[in-house]
């Protein structure tokens, strides 16, 4: 179904940006990773977004998604998606709470946007195709598990999964084609 849609609106334009939303665990970037053996694509992952810990306040967090730096999303990527071909991003670094000195080039035809928080109602004007991923907590708790240890789990358990909750439970997601990845 999505490489069929990517052909058939690849077709139409020149640059096609996808989003990929779901929670974590339900495997947005292992789907990335498999249109991109398909495809010369480019992929953007949320992660390099994370809102910086100086700027985790009691109001910011309590917004739904607010623990994404959406405002230099907007700037550094969305606007520049539909403004030039080619440009550059620096991802945001959870364990030095720094941006990377590293650029990013983005330069194909075709942009996948991965992550929890990609489908943000502020960015959906940007996207051409999007998708919500959905598996099960138990399939998602073991993903989990199994990528970041028993440890980094807690976190997700407890910091995580219940803001990723406050996300979809806050936006309409239901125009979006929804995927079991179970």
């Amino acid at each position: 179904m999505i490489l069929s849609d990517i052909e058939r609106e690849r077709k139409e334009k020149d640059r096609l940006v996808i989003a990929i939303d779901g929670k974590s665990g339900t495997g947005k970037s292992h789907l990335a990773m498999l249109i991109e053996s398909c495809s010369p694509v480019s992929v953007i992952h949320m992660d390099d977004f994370f809102l910086p810990e100086s700027r985790k306040t009691e109001e910011r967090m309590a917004e739904p998604g607010g623990n994404v730096d959406y405002e230099r999303f907007l700037k550094d990527v969305l606007n520049p998606l539909k403004s030039s071909f080619s440009f550059s991003y620096r991802p945001f670094s959870c364990k030095t709470q720094t941006l990377s000195d590293e650029y990013v080039l983005i330069d194909k035809s075709i942009v996948i946007i991965e992550g929890v928080y990609s489908l943000r109602p502020e960015f959906r004007p940007y996207y051409d195709l999007a998708y919500v991923l959905s598996a099960s907590n138990e399939v998602r708790v073991d993903r989990i598990k199994a990528r970041c240890g028993a440890e980094k789990l807690k976190s997700f358990i407890s910091i995580w999964m219940p803001l990723e909750d406050v996300y979809f439970s806050s936006f309409d997601f239901s125009s979006y084609p929804l995927i079991e990845n179970s």
